[in-house]
């Protein structure tokens, strides 16, 4: 039976009933939103990047002009992503880049060249502000880092001089990430995906080809550059941009490059790495007045460091080889610095980090393992291994981080509030380098794919470039990697190797920063030599 209630009865069973059910959910309201709050945590600690991704069609377009004595260059710099699909299941990434063409020539028949760097892990800044963009960090001139504030200023040596350049920053670096998906099984997917050998050839060979359709340069002269794991990158997409993608190539530059990792780790069986690595101990020692005989005069050369490289392969190598070094411990001793009862007590396998920390440590110093001639105070002389992270990247990734910040707000007009990664360390900590390695053991290389890409394309000119004091990557990997390449005689002179003072980034050194663009210039402007018959 219904029953009208007065109407002030009606207010106080309606407010009874309010204050009811909200009691009756508090419990399950606050569990809710605990539950919510504990979700958001987790997926914040989980990786808070992964969520911030640049809006597909976020484009900035702006115009310069590089004047420098008689050097006048007007050019165009777009800054942007394109979207680039890692599989069939939709996981997009959006791969940042920065390019520059000239405003004076026509551009579908002007040289057009992609740039990497390494890493893995590491954006495209170093090469970009470092020596082939417009616009360059300032240095000091013996390739040592200023004290912050950073500066930058016109780069005379740009490279766009002779091509236009499109600066490419693979997933994980700068502003490139993926978007976090999930498949048909609900297993989350993200840009970790392409941190893979071959996930990221890939990636790049994909964007390359979406670059050259959307601003029509097919019939461009195509170049490529990279730096150290970019060198990698490099040899290996010679090769698979032509089989894969049907993209042939006019050039490729690989600068201070990890061709064979293989080279790179020593130990008791493994033993090419203790071979490569001498001369750059050698030519380090030297510039420090460390070595035998007289101080360093001037620049090392390869003819200086020539008994050093013969040594190194005609004596060292056959002595590891017989587990026998004790005849040669005493003239090891002498080439590289070090007394010889430490070249004796590890065998004569010397690290880079033992070099770096026992070269100069009665002065309290140590050397960098990616400049040898560059050096710090020693924080801990105490330690017998450095146990902080090398003191020249460290400071060479503030310079950058600085000045990329700044320049890509002011003078290109991009702007994000997503943090630019120079050098993300989680993309090196969790790359397969399985998916590189066909027979899945050893280490992964790529020695074969550039000699295959010159070998079908027999036009294509290769310049790998080194820095004389190089521990990360030296110079005589490449020398040995080359020569057991065994190049036919028809295209053995596409292929050319030049050191220069200085180390990882020997760019950094004003004076073969020059020489490098002068070699750079001549690769590019050069026709390639007739086949020999």
């Amino acid at each position: 039976m219904y029953v009208k209630l007065p109407e002030q009865n009606h207010r106080f069973v309606a407010i009874l009933l309010l204050f009811s059910i909200l009691f009756l959910l508090a419990p399950r309201v606050g569990a809710e939103a605990a539950k919510s709050d504990e979700k958001e945590k987790q997926t914040c600690s989980e990786s808070p990047d992964l969520e911030e991704i640049l809006p597909a069609d976020q484009l900035s377009v702006t115009d310069h002009m590089l004047q420098s004595g008689d050097i006048k260059l007007p050019y165009q710099a777009t800054a942007g992503t394109l979207p680039v699909k890692l599989d069939r299941d939709g996981t997009e990434c959006r791969i940042f880049f920065i390019s520059y063409h000239s405003q004076t020539k026509k551009q579908s028949t002007r040289p057009l060249t992609f740039v990497f760097n390494g890493g893995p892990g590491a954006s495209s800044a170093y090469l970009h502000l470092g020596v082939l963009g417009p616009e360059r960090v300032i240095f000091n001139e013996d390739g040592s880092m200023p004290p912050p504030p950073a500066r930058l200023g016109d780069n005379r040596e740009t490279w766009l001089r002779f091509t236009d350049l499109v600066f490419v920053d693979p997933p994980g670096t700068g502003y490139s990430r993926c978007q976090k998906i999930e498949d048909s099984k609900k297993q989350p997917k993200s840009e970790a995906q392409a941190w893979d050998v071959k996930e990221d050839l890939a990636a790049l060979s994909k964007f390359i080809r979406l670059y050259l359709t959307r601003y029509n340069r097919w019939l461009s002269p195509r170049y490529l550059v990279g730096e150290s794991y970019g060198g990698f990158r490099v040899a290996a997409l010679s090769d698979f941009l032509q089989t894969d993608y049907e993209i042939s190539l006019n050039g490729v530059i690989l600068v201070s490059p990890a061709l064979e990792f293989e080279l790179l780790y020593g130990n008791e069986l493994n033993l090419l790495p203790w071979v490569v690595s001498l001369p750059s101990y050698a030519a380090t020692a030297r510039h420090h007045g460390r070595a035998a005989g007289p101080p360093a005069t001037g620049m090392n050369t390869r003819q200086a460091l020539e008994e050093v490289e013969q040594f190194a392969v005609r004596e060292f190598l056959p002595a590891l080889a017989a587990a026998d070094t004790e005849p040669l411990n005493s003239r090891i001793a002498e080439l590289i610095g070090l007394p010889a009862w430490q070249v004796a007590q590890h065998n004569a396998r010397i690290s880079r980090q033992l070099f770096a920390k026992e070269l100069l440590r009665d002065e309290g110093l140590l050397v960098s393992v990616y400049d040898g001639s560059i050096t710090s105070i020693d924080p801990d002389p105490s330690s017998p291994w450095s146990r902080r992270p090398d003191t020249l990247l460290v400071q060479l990734n503030t310079l950058l981080a600085a000045t990329f910040n700044s320049f890509i707000r002011e003078q290109l007009k991009f702007e994000t509030d997503i943090p630019y990664e120079i050098l993300n360390s989680d993309v090196s900590k969790s790359w397969n380098w399985r998916s590189g390695m066909d027979a899945q053991q050893g280490f992964a290389g790529v020695a074969e794919n550039l000699k295959n890409s010159m070998s079908v394309n027999k036009d294509l000119k290769v310049l790998i470039a080194h820095g004389f004091y190089d521990l990360v990557t030296p110079y005589f990997g490449s020398v040995i990697v080359t020569r057991q390449m065994q190049l036919n005689q028809a295209i053995a002179a596409n292929l050319s190797l030049e050191v220069y003072e200085g180390g990882h980034m020997f760019y950094t050194n004003d004076v073969s920063r020059k020489r490098f663009f002068e070699d750079a210039e001549r690769f590019y402007t050069t026709p390639t030599a007739p086949a020999v018959q």
